[in-house]
């Protein structure tokens, strides 16, 4: 069996260091927030390269346009394939030897 993850949505996205983060959040059973709707708590991180999310990025807009054509009158059991994954995953990252030095922040001296 695959396990599987339920998430309620995504929180926040940062990007720190050359790669993305995708904090995944659920809606907690007990606790309320300062309306009385559940409070959104931390469920689970993704870390993945631009490269990737981007890639993912494309994929999750063609999910959207087919929820958009399937409308709010589609049965929540109805199911539909948007893409079946390809064959081969796109190259990820060059060889370290052939990505551009990082950036460095300017030197700025202390007060």
């Amino acid at each position: 069996m695959v396990e599987q993850i339920f998430s309620d949505g995504i929180g926040t996205i940062t990007i720190i260091g050359g790669t993305v983060r995708l904090d995944f959040l659920i809606f907690s059973p007990n606790e309320k927030d300062a309306d009385g709707r559940p409070k959104a708590i931390h469920l689970q991180r993704i870390v993945m390269a631009p490269e990737s999310f981007l890639h993912s990025a494309e994929k999750i807009q063609e999910a959207a346009q087919a929820l958009t054509k399937l409308g709010t009158t589609a049965h929540p059991s109805a199911e539909q394939t948007i893409a079946e994954p390809s064959a081969e995953m796109p190259k990820v990252l060059p060889p370290a030897s052939e990505r551009p030095a990082p950036p460095t922040a300017p030197k700025r001296p202390f007060p």
